[in-house]
């Protein structure tokens, strides 16, 4: 697949063939949303290549739709299918790579918070008002998933009816946690009484420190990337960071040990907050950090079940979901 793109697709006609390429010019990256990723070193510029059978349409016109609000997202240089013969079809996503002024490539906020951790705060600062500005771009085709997402086969009038549906599907996990019918409908309805924006606006659907780069710190210019896109309100961009405190306060009370992670994340949130201008209705946020730990639960047991994620890790997270629960059914 990705010989096919780097000789066949007519965007790398500065490249010799693959296997005359060095292993510094062809670098295969990790993180990604199950797409493969690769970073591939041209003369005179470096671009990053994605392969996966879905998803890959819906990040490029993200991409493309934050552009009129921020220089800061990859730059789309090419989309398309890699042709195939009787398999499920591959995608392809050609990217320029995010460089700061000196011409590198930029570190990411993970990065850049190892060495320099008391930067923390107004790196949430940066983040903050980076995710404003993409946050103004507007889909008016409605709520959900979209162009070649999963689930994009259906779009939904209000983001209500989309985390309704969404809590509706993954409800087996909430009620294996002990909660009741009574409170499992008096969830619903909190969900869909909810506020939220008339329009959808393209959401980034994984902010993390992960996904966040760092241009400069004298001062901060951040931009993100690697986004798992979707049409919603911008709560649900917010509360991952609300999420990732709340966990490590949990497992903080739990294990009785300060938690340097705990600090980080807690000045994180607290930066992105004084720099995110637009107030974000409580409830609405109750109804994303719930949602999205219901997602969190089910990853973490199956991380569990391949011994890659420890049982306090699962318990904070179901302690965290009977909480929000017992808020939202209040």
């Amino acid at each position: 697949m990705l010989r096919w793109v780097l000789e066949d697709s007519g965007e790398f006609p500065d490249l010799p063939r693959l296997d005359q390429l060095t292993p510094e010019q062809v670098v295969e990256l990790g993180g990604g949303v199950d797409a493969a990723t690769y970073l591939v070193r041209c003369p005179g510029r470096d671009v990053v290549v994605k392969l996966k059978s879905n998803g890959l349409e819906a990040e490029a016109r993200a991409l493309r739709a934050w552009k009129p609000y921020t220089t800061r997202v990859p730059e789309v240089l090419k989309a398309g299918t890699v042709p195939s013969v009787g398999k499920r079809p591959m995608k392809y996503l050609v990217l320029a790579a995010l460089k700061n002024d000196e011409g590198r490539i930029v570190e990411t906020a993970d990065e850049y918070l190892e060495r320099s951790p008391a930067g923390a705060r107004e790196l949430g600062r940066a983040v903050g008002a980076e995710l404003h500005r993409m946050h103004q771009a507007v889909d008016e085709t409605g709520f959900g998933n979209f162009a070649d997402s999963p689930g994009s086969e259906r779009t939904y009038s209000s983001w209500s009816g989309y985390l309704a549906d969404f809590f509706v599907l993954h409800a087996g996990l909430v009620r294996q946690l002990g909660i009741g019918e009574d409170r499992m409908q008096a969830t619903l309805a909190f969900i869909r009484a909810c506020p939220f924006v008339a329009e959808g606006r393209f959401l980034h659907g994984d902010v993390s420190i992960r996904n966040v780069g760092v241009f400069h710190d004298q001062p901060f210019t951040v931009g993100l990337f690697d986004p798992n896109p979707l049409s919603g309100d911008p709560s649900w961009d917010i509360a991952p960071m609300m999420n990732n405190v709340a966990y490590n306060e949990l497992r903080q009370r739990r294990e009785g040990e300060p938690s340097k992670v705990l600090l980080r994340d807690r000045e994180l949130l607290d930066g992105f907050w004084e720099a995110y201008p637009d107030g974000v209705a409580e409830e609405s946020l109750v109804t994303a950090q719930l949602v999205q730990a219901v997602l969190q639960a089910e990853h973490r047991r199956d991380r569990q079940r391949r011994s890659q994620a420890d049982t306090v890790d699962v318990e904070v997270t179901d302690e965290f979901i009977r909480a929000a629960v017992q808020r939202a059914s209040a």
